[in-house]
């Protein structure tokens, strides 16, 4: 994960995305989750942290219904100008709003879908790069990677509809364990859907459901084929 220093164009299929140096580019491991996670036309869907915007104006694009979330100023008013920039290919419907995690959605609204692209690389303070410190909120994940992948799940519940499905990215260089463990408890069942190797580690996609809906636990690995 490397710091650019120049604002770039990004065309994924037919979105044209424009980046910035103070916005987490689009990399391995958003697209992993483009590609495993299937929206169908009118879904509701919530991606928290949406960076560029890129994962969420794709789902918008197929049709389904759009609300997206950034803590980074940067990251919002990127995503409300890559949204103008692509309004014609939008088919569902696209909000974008200001805020850490949940806090910017309101306490009655649910969704079919939820996406989170965590900072999940386990951090030492000495690895910390400083400077205006939002490519550190994009990728810090504290010193187990999982600070803010728990925080996601401790919120899920609230906002996740009873048949909906929740999906988060997940690095090998934290403990897979220590994470299913945590899910356990805050009684979902998980189920990986899609992982790919990267130099040196495995970045995968879990799926989360409450149990309340499901008989038993599903637990599969369906390796993605990186054709990106």
């Amino acid at each position: 994960m490397k710091k650019k220093s120049l604002d770039r164009y990004f065309h994924y299929g037919k979105l044209t995305i424009r980046l910035h140096p103070e916005v987490y580019d689009p990399a391995e491991d958003t697209f992993l989750l483009i590609d495993a996670v299937k929206i169908k036309r009118n879904e509701s869907v919530l991606e928290i942290g949406t960076g560029c915007g890129i994962i969420a104006l794709e789902y918008a694009r197929t049709g389904a219904n759009v609300i997206c979330t950034d803590l980074n100023p940067y990251a919002v008013s990127l995503t409300q100008e890559n949204f103008s920039i692509n309004k014609s290919h939008i088919k569902g419907s696209f909000e974008v709003r200001k805020g850490d995690l949940f806090k910017p959605i309101k306490e009655n609204e649910i969704f079919d879908i939820i996406i989170f692209n965590p900072p999940y690389l386990p951090t030492k303070r000495n690895e910390i790069i400083g400077g205006s410190g939002w490519f550190d909120v994009a990728t810090n994940g504290g010193i187990d990677g999982l600070k803010f992948t728990k925080k996601f799940i401790d919120k899920l519940e609230n906002h996740l509809k009873d048949k909906g499905s929740a999906y988060f990215v997940f690095s090998s260089l934290s403990d897979s364990k220590k994470l299913e463990t945590y899910i356990k408890k805050r009684n979902f069942y998980f189920n990986i859907i899609s992982n790919c190797k990267f130099n040196d580690e495995t970045i995968s996609v879990y799926e989360l459901k409450k149990k309340k809906r499901l008989g038993g636990i599903k637990l599969s690995l369906n390796p993605s084929a990186c054709s990106w």
